[in-house]
């Protein structure tokens, strides 16, 4: 059976890709439609086209995204550490074309935005290729319980009535199988932490999009200091689509003041089995 790591960019899942090689490295990058969420390196950009490209050359041209611009280099880095392509894959649709679609924007009560951004060019990348994978995660020893949301199932659109309500006719498959190495030999934070500080990777302060609703008020409000692009971006789509990601605005969050003893950079992660930090 074919291996999948599923990475993110973040800390943990490069630490898994480093201690347990798969057959199959995986990336799913969010795409947004603001050139000045992009890598200000053109050459890094470049890199990070090439990639998406060499896994289907009929993606969209990757232009900016709501993730820390440290995560693209951070995956072209962790590539030259394991002496291993990964592969990138993306949604063909942004972020902001998503929100538009759904006519809202994802929060805790529509958490639609990984299942479409990440999951799907994911199992579509595997499923096509593969039928059936063994998939790894990485959640810690000390988030063990994110495994238990993990889904070994997919529901996709075969068909469209276009009369009436134009409903959707959905199909389920089994494509995959958790495997949870981390948690299996008690791999804690402070071990992934120790074992970065030697490596000459830089990674996010704070993985994932920078904007996600998961995130505490107060870390994104830090945000503000490092993504500013996304975090402006961010404010002028929740006018666009006029909702927001959590219930008070990304404007007012931006007014609160900081709070120092907060522990910024824990990160949060998408809670449906694929972004950790």
């Amino acid at each position: 059976m074919i291996t999948v790591n599923s990475l993110s960019g973040g800390k943990t899942s490069s630490y898994m890709a480093v201690h347990y090689p798969a057959d199959v490295e995986i990336f799913a990058i969010v795409r947004n439609e603001s050139a000045k969420c992009g890598h200000p390196d053109k050459k890094v950009m470049q890199m990070a086209n090439d990639r998406l490209q060499k896994t289907n050359p009929d993606y969209p041209e990757f232009i900016g995204t709501p993730e820390h611009v440290d995560t693209i280099t951070a995956i072209l880095d962790l590539e030259q550490l394991i002496g291993k392509d990964i592969t990138w894959v993306t949604s063909f649709m942004t972020f902001d074309e998503l929100c538009r679609w759904k006519k809202a924007i994802p929060n805790q009560m529509k958490r639609f935005c990984t299942t479409w951004l990440k999951i799907d060019p994911i199992f579509w990348h595997c499923f096509l290729r593969y039928e059936f994978v063994k998939m790894r995660c990485g959640f810690r020893a000390d988030e063990a319980e994110r495994a238990l949301t993990f889904s070994t199932k997919y529901k996709y659109p075969i068909h469209q009535n276009n009369y009436g309500k134009r409903q959707n006719k959905w199909e389920t498959v089994e494509w995959r199988e958790g495997e949870f190495n981390l948690i299996d030999d008690l791999v804690f934070h402070p071990q992934v932490q120790r074992f970065w500080e030697s490596k000459n990777i830089t990674f996010p302060p704070d993985s994932n999009c920078q904007m996600c609703f998961w995130k505490n008020p107060q870390q994104l409000k830090q945000n503000f200091s490092d993504s500013p692009n996304v975090m402006e971006w961010a404010k002028g789509l929740e006018k666009e689509i006029m909702r927001t990601f959590k219930d008070v605005s990304l404007s007012d969050i931006e007014r609160i003041p900081i709070q120092y003893d907060f522990a910024f950079g824990g990160g949060s992660g998408c809670q449906a089995g694929f972004c950790t930090d």
